[in-house]
Parts: C-alpha cells; sequence; structure tokens
C-alpha cells in the first residue's frame, strides 16, 4: 500500500496562496521551517498563508513534501554557495543543470558528474595503520600488548600492520552526500541511476553521520585532485542544516540552506578575494568591543586588519526590503554605526542583496560623531563573470575608505 505524497510549493521571502492544512500539519511545518510566518485566512480555521523567509530547499513530513524556491536562479544559488568554498575554480566554471526545478536537483546533477568521473576507473584508496588480534603474524607484533593479554608468544598474535582501504574520508564524504541526495528522491532518472553507482563503487566504505559542525577540511593533493570538485559540492549538500522534530530529535529527510548564509558567506570570500588579502587580514565575524571595559562585544561581518588596526569595516545583510527609499533600515544603520565607534573608524559600508536593477548607492552623515555610513547594494542578476564584476567595484570603495583612513592615521602621527 503506497501513500500518496502531498507537495506544498513556496517561493523565497514571498508569501503562498491559501493553504489548507491539519492542526497536525500545521504543528509540524511550523516547528520544522521556525522562522516562517504562517497567517490564517481570514473567516477560515484552517488555511493559512506561509512565507519562509530566506530558507530555501525541500524536507518531507511522512506523506507530506515542501519544496522552497529561490528567488534567484538555481545556477546563481550553486554559484554563490561554490565560490565561497573554492574561489579560484568556480569562479570560470559552468555546470549544466539540465531541466532541474528544485534546487537539491540543481546540486545533485553536477555532483553526481564529479562524482562519476571521480570514481569511474578506480576509487581512492590509502594505507591505513590497524591494531588487531589474528591467527597469524601479519605486520609487527606489538610484544607488550601480547604479553599483557595473553602471557605467552604463541596464537594468537596481537599485530600493527598498513592495509590499503578504500575506507578512507574522501570516499565517506562521496558516499554520505550520495545517499542524502537519493534519500529525497524526485530526481531525474539518469542522475539517480549515476548516484546508486557510485554508491556501489564503495561497499567497504563505513556511513558517516556528517553535519556542519563535522565535515573535515581535506588536504587536496596530486593523490586525490580527481575528487576534488566532487568534495566542493558534497560539502553544500551535507552543510545544509538539519531539521529535528519530535522528544527523540527524528531527523527529517531534507535539505535546507538559509540564504542570508549563503549570501554573507559569498560576499565575504569574494571581497577577500578581489582585495587579495588573506583571512587573517580580512576576517569574518571578528570580535570587537564598544566599551572600554570590553563588556559590549561586537562581530562585524568583515573587517580589514594591519598591525592590529582596523582599516575598514561593514556588514552584510540578505534582505528583500531595505527600507523606506531604499536606503537602509534604521535597525541596520544602527549596527553599521556601532562597528565604525567600535573600530575607532569614520566611515563603515552596509552590503545589501538586491536581485532587481542596483538602486543608486545611499550614504547617510552621522551629526556629532563624524561618520560616512554607505549603503551599497549587490545585484545578483547576470552570469557569474558580472556579479563578481559588481564586487570588485564594492572591493575598490572599500580600499578607497581604508586609503583615506591610512593617510589620517599617519597625518595624525
Amino acid at each position: 500500500m503506497t501513500t500518496d505524497i502531498r507537495v506544498i510549493k513556496l517561493q523565497e521571502h514571498k508569501e503562498s496562496e491559501a493553504i489548507t492544512l491539519s492542526s497536525d500539519e500545521y504543528d509540524r511545518l511550523s516547528k520544522a521551517l521556525k522562522n516562517a510566518s504562517f497567517t490564517r485566512v481570514v473567516g477560515t480555521e484552517n488555511e493559512y498563508k506561509i512565507n519562509p523567509q530566506s530558507i530555501v530547499g525541500i524536507f518531507k513530513l511522512d506523506n507530506l513534501e515542501v519544496e522552497i524556491k529561490p528567488k534567484i536562479p538555481f545556477e546563481r544559488v550553486l554559484f554563490l554557495f561554490a565560490y565561497a568554498i573554492k574561489p579560484e575554480y568556480w569562479q570560470d566554471q559552468h555546470v549544466q543543470l539540465g531541466n532541474a526545478d528544485t534546487l537539491h536537483e540543481a546540486i545533485a546533477l553536477p555532483f553526481a558528474q564529479f562524482a562519476e568521473q571521480a570514481t569511474r576507473r578506480n576509487i581512492l584508496h590509502s594505507y591505513r595503520n590497524y591494531d588487531d588480534t589474528l591467527a597469524g603474524i601479519k605486520g609487527r607484533v606489538r610484544l607488550d600488548d601480547q604479553l599483557r593479554k595473553h602471557m605467552r608468544l604463541t596464537t594468537p598474535i596481537e599485530v600493527t600492520y598498513d592495509d590499503l582501504s578504500s575506507d578512507i574520508e574522501e570516499n565517506r564524504m562521496l558516499l554520505a552526500a550520495a545517499e542524502r541526495l537519493l534519500r529525497l528522491r524526485r530526481l531525474d532518472g539518469t542522475t539517480t541511476q549515476t548516484l546508486r553507482s557510485v554508491v556501489h563503487r564503495l561497499p567497504e566504505v563505513q556511513r558517516v553521520s556528517y553535519s556542519r559542525g563535522n565535515l573535515p577540511n581535506i588536504q587536496i593533493t596530486r593523490l586525490n585532485k580527481k575528487y576534488e570538485h566532487a568534495l566542493e559540492l558534497a560539502k553544500i549538500i551535507l552543510s545544509n542544516q538539519s531539521i529535528e522534530l519530535g522528544s527523540r530529535n527524528h531527523l527529517v529527510p531534507g535539505m535546507l540552506f538559509n540564504m542570508e548564509t549563503v549570501f554573507e558567506n559569498f560576499v565575504h570570500t569574494a571581497l577577500r578575494e578581489s582585495l587579495r588579502l588573506r583571512d587573517r587580514n580580512f576576517p569574518s565575524q571578528k570580535e570587537v568591543f564598544l566599551d572600554q571595559a570590553n563588556n559590549l562585544k561586537l562581530y562585524p561581518d568583515f573587517s580589514w586588519w594591519e598591525n592590529n588596526a582596523c582599516q575598514a569595516v561593514g556588514d552584510i545583510k540578505y534582505k528583500k526590503d531595505l527600507g523606506v527609499g531604499k536606503k537602509g533600515k534604521n535597525a541596520d544603520i544602527y549596527q553599521l554605526l556601532a562597528y565604525t565607534t567600535a573600530t575607532n573608524l569614520d566611515e563603515g559600508i552596509l552590503i545589501y542583496a538586491d536581485t532587481e536593477d542596483n538602486p543608486a548607492p545611499a550614504r547617510h552623515s552621522i551629526k556629532y560623531a563624524n561618520k560616512l555610513l554607505h549603503i551599497e547594494t549587490l545585484n545578483l542578476q547576470g552570469s557569474s563573470k558580472e556579479i563578481l564584476q559588481r564586487v570588485n567595484e564594492l572591493a575598490e570603495k572599500i580600499n578607497t575608505a581604508k586609503s583615506k583612513t591610512k593617510v589620517e592615521l599617519e597625518l595624525a602621527s
């Protein structure tokens, strides 16, 4: 007996049409989408309009499946994801997404292709060190353990040996990503078959439950180079946020991403690359203090440091509505003012996402504080090269503000 799957389709930052939900469905959905807004339709008891806010992706709740489409094209979302992981490759990389009509399909297709190419001829093996108890001698006898455990030099023998194994981190990540995609189903037949082929090539690889907090940092060498692009996409697949429902923390099959985090990671990485800085000079979320006693902590989205002195500071916001006249939200401007105060800078920059035509940049001169706050937007339309060119223009403005600060510091000294 098969259960019919009911599909609910939503769009990021957009209120849906009226959707009928039972009390149980409402409870489960509202727990799964904690930041979404559920507005009951006037005059009804069980009809709601749902706005998922900045969450995109897909998940299943028993016979209920929810798809949340991003407001920008899938290939652009994939570019924002992937560039933040590997800028030097994804700056010029183009992937064919076929007829993908969901975000997880758009990610699954190139991942399946890269994983297939990486494992088609032979999968990656590496020597691993084992301590074991065997009936014969293999490798090196652990004499101390042998005498302690068995009190004699007869079998079984305590040994240490190296063995060539496919059960290595690279294969574990590919296996985990492929199986997570397959659990979601609703994939193109060719993509599904390709993913299954990848899984079948990894029979000796143990299954690991990965999350954003325990993703390994695999160094790419000449030995595992062919896995590089598959591993980059595996990181995206395995770094999505899981949904936990119920007292037993039941994990719901799904793949959800917060576009606020995706946008912030992309902009920070792209600015750092454009300015040709290292992480230590252009950190994300570096702690600064607003008060003399260092009790009021602030974490700017980006800041530029030289010799322990801040040269530039800014904030990154992914919002649909920038405020009246598109001159920025008051709360965001107050936050930027606090950043410039904490870093003792005269200027700061606030960068919003914009999926339409860029409005004219705005700036606010703060009276009594002698602060100049710049409001900029990054248009996410067009090709990856066009988006990166706009980032370069923002980087140049940051560089200009930094140069002014440096001159003022030199004059003051």
